[in-house]
């Protein structure tokens, strides 16, 4: 008996996309040993390699779970996008520090933030509501941090670019996360009618 695409999970009518992201997640890796090759300006060390290793894993898993969690693609576009957000804030901050360079006494704390809601989505069990409210307190944080970047850090350049990128993608979870809260709420009210 074949199983129709409507009775089959999500997550299993995607497994071309998660064959293509860990592919994307290889070349990556293999893009800075291939440029090694051609160029001295390209310098990673074995701890580089290690470090970029860890994080897209983590990266990579944390897509896993968003795919095995979703249940719509609004739901799977708010785990994209805030997996994403998150990836580029780890990346972007150890290569070289958000604000000032990767040593500024604030790029820490961009990863206290995203600790606090990785720890908050978790404990909340990763609900469309939930995930709005936490991704859209992240947006405005980005921002946040950087006027107090300018505050307590005078002289050191505040990339107000990145942060505004990391607070669109945020921002643009929060939104799919809500648009997947108020489909659930109207599917339950549905049924309670």
């Amino acid at each position: 008996m074949t199983r129709t695409t409507d009775d089959t999970p999500f997550h299993q009518r995607l497994i071309g996309w998660r064959i293509a992201g860990w592919s994307t997640a290889a070349a990556l890796l293999a893009l800075p040993a291939i440029a090694m090759q051609f160029s001295d300006e390209v310098d990673w060390t074995t701890g580089d390699f290690a470090m970029a290793t860890v994080i897209l894993l983590i990266t990579g898993l944390a897509a896993e779970g968003g795919l095995r969690l979703a249940r719509s693609w609004q739901h799977l576009i708010g785990f994209a996008l805030a997996i994403f957000a998150a990836f580029f804030t780890v990346w972007s901050n150890l290569a070289v520090g958000i604000i000032g360079d990767e040593d500024a006494s604030i790029n820490p704390r961009f990863f206290t933030l995203l600790a606090m809601a990785i720890v908050a989505s978790i404990l909340l069990r990763f609900r469309p509501r939930a995930m709005a409210t936490i991704t859209g307190i992240l947006a405005v944080s980005q921002l946040a941090l950087g006027l107090a970047a300018q505050r307590i850090m005078p002289g050191h350049d505040v990339e107000w670019g990145v942060l505004a990128l990391l607070a669109a993608l945020w921002f643009a979870a929060s939104l799919s996360f809500h648009s997947m809260a108020r489909a659930e709420a109207r599917t339950e009210a549905m049924r309670n009618t």
